[in-house]
């Protein structure tokens, strides 16, 4: 029965076998990836080419996000593929590894490898979200857990609800099919506000087709907002580390209603210059201003 099921979704060209498909691989990933949902862990979307060498200033950049993210708290997922996606699963893998032997001395990166710990960590903080190719469809060794996808549309929703961050860095049409996805999202609204970053040391090209777009009207100048184009790494965690020291969460209510929930109080200062902020550049949209509440605030 299971053989007969699964050639059904494999070979049936009807679009009745399609929507089976879609709805199989959405729930399959939805069990695989439910613990990390579940974890209360950051978890910050890395994005770049797959192409680029492992000893490419690209590749070790990202490496190093990769580390530093988890270093600082928070998980990375991928693509699961190799380049730009491998390097940032490596890092943070790198970093689980040299955390436990700073406990462990006497054991071997071989050693820690086997250990319980270490494998509870790479599923939590170093995740995979793979899409079937005819090419690049080896996934890279440094994945803690994993979900395989037919269709991009599935995929992408799971970036978009797994993550807290996007950090995109350079590469072809696939990162910036997803780049531009998420500050699509965002800035209709159909995704809680966060960090979109973009890490280059060459910002022209991305920069000039910004400048195009306002100029043109196509959007807005207060959109520019919605994204940080930063040389390095280092730069990139200590946006998403800033906007998280406060922020725990942001959800959106049917009407023009935001949510805000805080990791820890407000001071009455930080309160008034919020409350300024919204009834300077949004009154427009909040009306009902701000309600400040113990654990969160509420733009109405």
């Amino acid at each position: 029965m299971k053989k007969h099921f699964l050639d059904y979704i494999d070979h049936a060209q009807s679009r009745s076998a399609r929507g089976l498909r879609i709805l199989v691989e959405y729930f399959f990933a939805l069990e695989q990836l439910e613990p990390v949902r579940l974890s209360g862990i950051h978890i910050v979307s890395v994005f770049g080419s797959a192409r680029v060498d492992s000893q490419s200033s690209e590749y070790l950049e990202a490496k190093k996000l990769g580390r530093l993210l988890y270093e600082n708290g928070f998980g990375v997922i991928t693509g699961g593929s190799h380049g730009i996606m491998e390097a940032a699963n490596a890092g943070a893998e790198e970093g689980i590894v040299e955390a436990y032997r700073v406990k462990h001395h006497h054991l071997t990166e071989e050693q820690i490898k086997k250990t319980k710990e270490y494998q509870r960590k790479l599923k939590m903080y170093s995740i995979g979200l793979q899409i079937t190719l005819p090419f690049e469809q080896e996934v890279n060794p440094f994945v803690g857990v994993m979900a395989t996808f037919h269709y991009f549309m599935i995929r992408k929703f799971f970036f978009a609800t797994l993550s807290s961050a996007f950090i995109a860095c350079e590469g072809g049409w696939g990162t910036r099919d997803e780049f531009f996805e998420i500050l699509t999202l965002v800035q209709t609204g159909k995704a809680p506000l966060m960090p979109i970053i973009y890490v280059t040391p060459h910002p022209q090209h991305l920069q000039a087709d910004i400048d195009y777009s306002v100029k043109h009207g196509y959007i807005s100048k207060d959109d520019r907002t919605l994204l940080d184009i930063v040389p390095n790494h280092k730069r990139a965690v200590e946006i998403v580390k800033k906007f998280y020291r406060y922020v725990r969460s942001i959800s959106y209510g049917k009407e023009p209603h935001v949510q805000i929930f805080l990791r820890r109080p407000l001071s009455a200062t930080q309160k008034k210059k919020i409350t300024q902020l919204v009834n300077e550049r949004y009154a427009d949209l909040f009306a009902g201003g701000v309600k400040f509440l113990s654990d969160r605030f509420e733009l109405r």
